[in-house]
């Protein structure tokens, strides 16, 4: 659990005609990331490359998902076995509709684009309609005609300059406060007609060859278009019957020869003999006995698997509980973990919330980010539809992350959001109202507890409640570096390096014994070893410390000493974000009080302060918690521990929707 899962480099030796159903099988498990043989397999074995067979699947996975992606999903789901890759390559070519596929397109292509015209002509025509005469007049050979509709005074600013620029135009109008109008001007002025356009930034269409009257025209473009409209329906008819065939079986033969170029372009990796195969790869330890089985049962017990000793660093594969899972993301954010180091992922999937609801500490806000990540949450699974966010935050969301992880983060924001309620009541803490103060009187009138009167059992923003924090957060801090330098003494340990582990326990000797003097000053102790003893423990333990840095990390390492105390004390930040958090809520409050004693317009000045208000704390709230915790755990913590840089497990394989694997054919 604090470990990547612990891999095994492995070697599979088989017959030549198994080849196929072993990788077929290894695919199906999806347990195995295959390699480049090793120089000492390498110089046994030769590689062979079947770029034939490479051809023809590329070629035919191309032509099968052109033909796919013109269709619509139809026929539901029919999973198919095929037995060998001539088999599946005969299923392939047998759907011969690529012809008719592209005539059917290509008339819906046509089509679309002669829609496209007679709406544009039936558009024109229509703000048209005052030139009650047959529009055939406006095709001439010697001029232009040209439409255009804008207000009534630019159009009189128009009219003038044609008429004084280019007495040969004609200009025709109708409307009042929006002016259409049809203007035909003399090719050989068309120059000087474009200075016009161009000085009064207009834009005008030019129209196209039209014959009879404007309701004539209509009414024959209403008919071309319902005879387009059926045309279309057919076509769409006919691709539909085509979906609803091939459209199955298609997705299964995708399916099935993108499996085959996988498994083709792994043949890279092999090594071959005659008559026997050969790969190397890693796989989980955990996965081993699985794929041994499955592969002896495939191929009749001619395909060994033998454990490989090697100095190689492994694949990383996390190996979490599947509720800390998520927080996985958050680990490699930073970086991957070694195969051999510790994993991060539960401690920060632990301490994460319980640093985000301390620095948020309040109850109001607790809830609005708790609705808030549950919205996202539910926005996340149901997409589309309405939505009351506006399209530019949307927008702006999605440049910042994607939308899985925005339900991540939403998800990893409800234990801290529920931390911030608890701690919020502890604090007495509600959008910086007090409240607990009400419901601790009754309680204590009605039943005789003694509940605090002032309604927090610590007040942040109270000398002693300061104090106490503080100190809390500085044991916090010290127990987690503390804790860093312990899982880095473990890494050193199970990498048998001896002088970076007793190096690692110098640092923890050093901190430890610091922060006990520190604590010591702080209570006034005498700083005389002879009246204080303990002292004398706490100097020795930080000489000893050094020495077992310098002898474990070198004379260089012992500059690093200030950090060491930086570390522990940058955990105070905790306390300064929840207090800067409280008393902003509480000025905004205060502002807001002060206002309800006013008239009407002090009171909306208040009213308008207490939501923006809130509103930006809760903002402040939402990142500031969330950034400075991860910073805690990514830089005071990480560093005493985590070198990362892992190279992560990427199995051969995938999975199957529309074809019937190896490992599945017994059941079926």
């Amino acid at each position: 659990m604090l470990r990547p899962a612990p891999m095994k480099k492995i070697a599979v030796i088989g017959l030549k005609r198994n080849q196929s159903k072993t990788l077929e099988v290894l695919h199906d498990l999806g347990v195995l990331q295959i390699e480049p043989l090793s120089k000492e397999t390498a110089s046994l074995v030769k590689n062979e490359v079947d770029s034939d067979a490479l051809k023809k699947v590329s070629d035919e996975l191309l032509r099968v998902r052109s033909l796919k992606s013109a269709l619509t999903p139809k026929g539901g789901l029919q999973r198919r076995k095929f037995s060998s890759l001539d088999e599946l390559l005969q299923v392939s070519r047998s759907i011969d509709i690529d012809q008719k596929v592209k005539t059917l397109l290509k008339s819906k292509e046509e089509i679309y684009s002669k829609l496209y015209e007679l709406e544009n002509t039936e558009r024109v025509v229509k703000e048209l309609s005052f030139l009650n005469t047959d529009l055939s007049v406006l095709n001439l050979k010697t001029a232009s005609s040209f439409f255009g509709k804008i207000e009534k005074d630019k159009f009189s600013q128009f009219s003038s300059l044609v008429s004084s620029t280019l007495p040969q135009a004609v200009v025709y109008s109708s409307g009042e406060d929006f002016v259409s109008f049809v203007v035909i001007v003399p090719k050989s002025s068309l120059e000087t007609f474009g200075s016009i356009l161009q000085k009064l930034n207009l834009k005008l269409e030019s129209l196209p060859p039209l014959s009879g009257t404007p309701e004539a025209i209509l009414e024959d473009v209403r008919k071309k278009k319902q005879e387009l409209e059926g045309a279309l329906k057919q076509v769409e008819s006919e691709l539909e019957n085509l979906s609803q065939k091939y459209y199955a079986v298609l997705s299964s033969v995708e399916e099935q020869l993108s499996i085959e170029l996988r498994k083709l372009d792994v043949m890279n990796n092999l090594g071959y003999t005659e008559n026997v195969f050969v790969l190397e790869g890693w796989a989980p330890l955990s996965s081993l006995e699985r794929l041994k089985r499955a592969l002896q049962a495939k191929t009749q017990n001619t395909t060994f698997v033998y454990e490989l000793e090697t100095h190689e660093e492994p694949p990383t594969l996390l190996d979490n509980p599947k509720r800390f899972k998520l927080f996985e993301s958050f680990v490699r954010f930073y970086s991957l973990p070694q195969a051999h180091e510790v994993d991060p992922t539960l401690i920060y999937s632990i301490v994460f919330p319980i640093f985000f609801g301390a620095m948020l500490g309040d109850v109001g806000y607790g809830v609005a980010i708790l609705l808030i990540s549950l919205w996202i949450i539910r926005r996340m699974k149901n997409r589309g539809g309405h939505t009351i966010v506006p399209k530019f935050i949307r927008n702006f969301a999605k440049t910042i992350f994607k939308p899985t992880a925005w339900e991540k983060l939403a998800r990893a924001m409800i234990p801290g959001s529920i931390i911030a309620i608890a701690l919020g009541f502890l604090f007495n803490e509600y959008f910086g109202f007090r409240l607990n103060q009400y419901l601790f009187s009754y309680l204590n009138h009605t039943f005789g507890l003694s509940l605090p009167s002032s309604g927090a059992f610590l007040d942040p923003a109270s000398s002693f409640g300061l104090k106490k924090l503080l100190l809390i957060s500085g044991y916090i801090g010290l127990s987690l570096v503390s804790l860093g330098l312990v899982l880095g003494a473990l890494n050193a340990y199970w990498e048998r390096n001896k002088k970076h582990f007793i190096g690692k326990i110098g640092w923890l000797s050093i901190a430890i014994s610091i922060s006990l003097l520190g604590l010591a000053l702080l209570h006034r102790q005498p700083f005389n070893p002879a009246q204080n003893p303990s002292l004398t423990g706490y100097i020795a333990g930080i000489v000893l410390g050094l020495a077992f840095v310098y002898f474990g990390e070198g004379a260089n390492a012992i500059i690093e000493l200030p950090s060491i105390v930086s570390h522990i004390l940058s955990y105070t930040r905790i306390v300064g974000i929840l207090l800067a958090s409280v008393i902003l809520a509480e000025v905004i409050d205060t502002i807001f009080l002060g206002a309800t004693h006013g008239g009407p317009a002090a009171l909306l000045f208040g009213v308008i302060v207490l939501l923006f208000g809130q509103l930006f704390n809760l903002v402040i709230g939402l990142f500031e918690p969330g950034v400075q915790g991860a910073r805690l755990l990514y830089v005071e913590f990480f560093s005493k521990f985590f070198r990362g840089n892992g190279r992560p497990f990427r199995p051969f394989g995938g999975r199957r929707k529309h074809t019937i694997g190896e490992l599945e054919e017994a059941e079926v």
